[in-house]
C-alpha cells in the first residue's frame, strides 16, 4: 500500500494545536482563523482514519495515537528548523548572536566581561535581549539564554555558569558607621527590597534562615529591580539582598561588603542554555566556549583590572 503523506498545513495545524493545547492559540500562532485550523484537523483525522484529539470543557486532550503522532511530528519539525538554521548560518545570520537574559544579570555580570569576547571574535556581533519572559529557543530567533533553575530544560543543552546565593550587602562606609555583626543588628538599618517576583521574597527567606523572621528594621525602601536596589546599597542608602552574580564584582572592587556569613540558596543557579538542535552551531559554540573559559579563568574582572 503506498504511503499517504498528509498536507503540510494539516501537519502544522496539528503540531501547533498539540503543543499549545488550544485551537484558538494555534490559529493565532499560525496567523489563520480558528475554523481553518479545525478544518485542517478534521482533514488530517479523516486521512489517518482515527481521532487524534478530543475536545473537552477544559480545552483539547490528545488521544493515545495523537500523543504518539504529536511527539514524532515535534521531532520532525525540530529537524526542519535545524536544517533551515544551518542554511541561514551561511549568511548574515552567522554574524549575529542573540542572547536572552535578565537585565540585572546583563548589567552586573555579563557586560563587564563582554569586551573579552569582542576581542577574541570581532567577526561576531552579540545582541542582548533583556527580558524576564521565558524564551522558546527551538522556535524563536534567539540563539542562547541565561536562565535560573536546576539545569534541566526539555530539548535543551544547559551548561552551569554561576552559583546563585543570596545574602545581605551594603556599602563599607555604611557598615563602618553602623556595624552589622549579627542578624539582629539589621534592626538599626533601612532594608532595601525589590517589589518584583520572585525577588520580593528574598528578605523574607533570608531572615527566616537567619532565625529572625519577625525582624522589624528601621525602615524599608522599595525598588523595581535588583539593579536599582544594589545601586542604592552602593550609595549607602541601606542594606540590600545580593544575588551572587549581581554583587560579585562590587564585592571584589570594595564598593560593597557582605557583613554576615549566612548565605541562602537562590531560586536556582544560572545556566547558559541552547536548543539541542542549534547547540553545535559555530557562533553558539564559540560564545559558549569563551564564556565558560572566562568564568573559570577570571570570575571577578574588577579584582584583576
Amino acid at each position: 500500500m503506498p504511503s499517504r503523506l498528509p498536507a503540510f498545513p494539516s501537519l502544522r495545524a496539528f503540531e501547533a494545536t498539540a503543543r499549545l493545547g488550544s485551537v484558538t492559540r494555534a490559529a493565532a500562532e499560525l496567523g489563520v482563523s480558528q475554523p481553518a485550523v479545525s478544518q485542517q484537523l478534521r482533514q488530517l483525522e479523516a486521512l489517518l482514519e482515527q481521532p487524534l484529539l478530543r475536545r473537552t470543557g477544559g480545552g483539547i486532550v490528545l488521544t493515545a495515537a495523537g500523543e504518539l503522532y504529536a511527539a514524532r511530528l515535534r521531532r520532525a519539525f525540530d529537524e526542519l528548523r535545524g536544517a533551515t538554521d544551518e542554511l541561514l548560518a551561511s549568511g548574515a545570520d552567522a554574524r549575529v548572536l542573540t542572547l536572552s537574559l535578565l537585565a540585572t544579570f546583563a548589567q552586573r555580570w555579563l557586560i563587564p566581561r563582554l569586551a573579552g569576547f569582542q576581542r577574541a571574535h570581532p567577526e561576531l556581533e552579540v545582541r542582548l535581549l533583556t527580558t524576564s519572559r521565558p524564551v522558546d529557543l527551538a522556535r524563536e530567533d534567539v540563539d542562547l539564554s541565561i536562565r535560573t533553575g536546576a539545569g534541566h530544560w526539555p530539548g535543551c543543552r544547559a551548561d552551569f555558569l554561576i552559583e546563585n546565593r543570596i545574602f545581605p550587602v551594603a556599602s563599607t562606609a555604611l557598615l563602618t558607621r553602623r556595624p552589622v555583626q549579627q542578624p539582629a543588628d539589621l534592626r538599626g538599618h533601612v532594608l532595601l527590597r525589590v517589589e518584583a517576583e520572585p525577588r520580593a521574597r528574598d528578605w523574607q527567606r533570608w531572615l527566616a534562615a537567619a532565625g529572625v523572621p519577625a525582624l522589624e528594621p528601621r525602615g524599608w525602601l522599595t525598588f523595581a529591580s535588583s539593579s536599582h536596589a544594589i545601586e542604592a546599597a552602593i550609595a549607602g542608602l541601606g542594606v540590600a539582598i545580593g544575588h551572587t552574580p549581581f554583587v560579585i564584582d562590587g564585592l571584589a572592587a570594595g564598593r560593597l561588603a557582605a557583613p554576615l556569613a549566612l548565605e541562602v540558596g537562590g531560586e536556582g543557579d544560572f545556566f547558559l542554555v541552547a536548543a539541542r538542535t542549534r547547540a553545535d552551531r559555530r557562533k553558539i559554540a564559540r560564545f559558549r566556549d569563551w564564556l565558560l573559559a572566562e568564568r573559570r579563568a577570571r570570575p571577578n574582572p574588577s579584582a584583576a583590572d
